[in-house]
Formats: C-alpha cells, sequence, structure tokens
C-alpha cells in the first residue's frame, strides 16, 4: 500500500526521531526507577544503612532517627517525581500525536476503500453491460 511514494503503515513520524538529551534521561530514569531491581536494590541499601549504622552505635555516622538517610530520601522522592513526570508529560504527547496519525491512516484506509466500492460497482455495471448485449438476438 503506497500512496505518493510512502508506505500507508508508515510508523509514527515522532517515534523514531532523536529525542534531546532531558527526554532521553528522563525515559531513561523512568525505566529505572520503576524496576524490580531498583525497588530491591533501595530497599538493600536502607536496611544497610540502618544495620550499620546500629552495628557502628556511638560512632555511627548518622544515628537514629536516622536524619541524613530521611535526607537522602527525601532528595530522591523530589527527584524521581521531577523525572516522572517529564517523562509522563512526553508520552502523553506522543500517545495524542499517535492517536491523530492513526486518525490520518484510518481516514486515507477509508477514503481507498470508498474509492475501491466505486470500482467494484462500475465493474459490476460493466460486466451486466457486456452481458447483456452478449445474450442480445
Amino acid at each position: 500500500m503506497v500512496k505518493h511514494g510512502r508506505a500507508l503503515w508508515d510508523a509514527h513520524p515522532h517515534v523514531g526521531n532523536e529525542l534531546s538529551v532531558g527526554e532521553r534521561a528522563a525515559d531513561r530514569l523512568k525505566s529505572t526507577f520503576g524496576s524490580w531491581s531498583f525497588l530491591i536494590a533501595l530497599n538493600a541499601f536502607i536496611v544497610g544503612w540502618i544495620i550499620l549504622n546500629e552495628v557502628l552505635g556511638r560512632g555511627a555516622f548518622d544515628p537514629f532517627p536516622f536524619i541524613l538517610l530521611n535526607l537522602g530520601l527525601s532528595w530522591l522522592a523530589a527527584q524521581q517525581g521531577g523525572a516522572l513526570q517529564i517523562a509522563a508529560n512526553r508520552g502523553d504527547r506522543l500517545n495524542a500525536e499517535v492517536a491523530l496519525h492513526t486518525q490520518h491512516n484510518t481516514d486515507e484506509l477509508m477514503e481507498m476503500n470508498r474509492r475501491q466500492l466505486q470500482m467494484l460497482t462500475e465493474i459490476r455495471e460493466l460486466r451486466a453491460a457486456v452481458e447483456g448485449k452478449d445474450s442480445a438476438p
């Protein structure tokens, strides 16, 4: 199915395009922060931090109530929130563009179907006319 030198089922024009550094970073962070390996590593880090500080006792660098750990986790949450929002916004824009692209392709297919139906109707009429001439005495 080619129309004016391009395939009708081309990929969305923005999907294969180069992303900006920020968009690539947001996508990378989104895929990292949303993974089981990240959650397991984060929990292991937190447990390790607490155990290390409890074992060190009075010489602990972040004794209970682990203020430094809380600060680090708050910073991580703020960074995750911003990165995930950037990635989500880009994803929403891309989804909207893909939907419009799909609608455009659907419109083209409907027009092609309409033209094919019209051609089939004309062929049927021509065939009936030819058959009518052949059966005439």
